[in-house]
C-alpha cells in the first residue's frame, strides 16, 4: 500500500455558472480522437475476454477467458474452473494457454485518509502516479438528477479539476511511466478518455454506435507506455461486477 503525507485542503469554488459552462465546452472540445495519434488492433473477437495485461517483454498479452457460452451461467460469481488464462502474441497472433493466473496490474489505490477533500463533495477514492508525485482522485457531487463523479489531479498543495459536466467520469489508472491517466466517461455506454499529462492533451477512444450500451474500460499499458490495452464489452457475459468483452490494442505514434 502506498503511503504519503497529504495536507487536507478544503477548497471552495467561486466560479459563476458561465465560467463552468466555458470549462465544460473547453473540456468537450479539447478531446482529440485517439485515432489521430495511434492505431487500433482487435486482439480477440469472441466477447469473452477480461483483464488484459502485457508480459514483461511487451510482446505477449496475458488475459482471462470465459470457457462457457451459456448466458444463464455467467451472471453470478463463477467457479475458477470455467475461467482459463491465455496469452496472445501481438506480432503474429499465436495463442498460448498459461499455467496459473497472471495478476492484473493494480492501480495504486490510496487510503481515503491520504486524499484531499473538496468542500461540498465526497471524496471516494484515488490513485497515486508511479513516481509518487501526483494523485488522481474522484469525488461525488449531487447533481440535478443523479450523483456526478468528478476527477481531479493533486500535486503538493495544488489541486486541479480535469473532468466537467453532468456525465460521471471514473478513474481507471495511471500508465507505467505516469505520462497518461485513463478515465472512463459515462456509465453505459462508456468512452475512454486518455489524459496526456506530459503534453497536456486529452484524447478520446471512439466506439461504434452499432452497440448502443457497450462499455470501454479496464486499461493497461506496456512498460514504455507506447501501447495500451482495453476491453470493449457488449455487457453480455459477466464476472462479478465486471463484464467480459474483446481486447483492443492502441499503439501510440507519439
Amino acid at each position: 500500500m502506498w503511503k504519503i503525507t497529504f495536507t487536507v485542503i478544503l477548497l471552495i469554488t467561486f466560479s459563476c455558472g458561465s465560467e463552468k459552462s466555458r470549462e465544460l465546452k473547453r473540456f468537450r472540445d479539447s478531446a482529440i480522437d485517439a485515432s489521430q495519434i495511434g492505431s487500433y488492433k482487435k486482439l480477440t473477437d469472441d466477447g469473452r475476454s477480461i483483464y488484459p495485461m502485457f508480459d514483461p517483454g511487451d510482446t505477449i498479452v496475458f488475459y482471462q477467458r470465459l470457457l462457457l457460452s451459456d448466458l444463464a451461467d455467467t451472471f453470478a460469481y463463477m467457479p475458477e474452473q470455467i475461467i482459463k488464462s491465455y496469452g496472445i502474441n501481438i506480432k503474429n497472433g499465436e495463442l498460448y494457454t498459461l499455467e496459473g493466473k497472471p495478476q492484473f496490474p493494480p492501480a495504486g489505490v490510496l487510503d481515503s485518509t491520504d486524499l484531499p477533500k473538496r468542500k461540498g463533495e465526497e471524496t471516494v477514492w484515488g490513485v497515486l502516479s508511479p513516481n509518487g508525485r501526483t494523485i488522481a482522485f474522484e469525488t461525488i457531487r449531487e447533481g440535478d438528477k443523479d450523483e456526478i463523479h468528478i476527477v481531479y489531479l493533486a500535486r503538493g498543495d495544488s489541486v486541479r479539476q480535469i473532468t466537467y459536466g453532468d456525465t460521471s467520469c471514473f478513474i481507471d489508472r495511471f500508465s507505467n511511466t505516469g505520462r497518461y491517466l485513463t478515465v472512463v466517461y459515462g456509465t453505459g455506454p462508456t468512452w475512454l478518455l486518455i489524459f496526456d499529462l506530459q503534453k497536456g492533451h486529452l484524447y478520446r477512444i471512439e466506439r461504434p454506435d452499432s452497440i448502443p450500451e457497450s462499455i470501454d474500460y479496464l486499461t493497461s499499458f506496456s512498460s514504455d507506455d507506447r501501447m495500451m490495452l482495453f476491453i470493449r464489452s457488449a455487457k453480455i457475459y459477466q464476472w462479478g461486477d465486471d463484464y467480459f468483452g474483446d481486447i483492443w490494442l492502441l499503439r501510440f505514434k507519439i
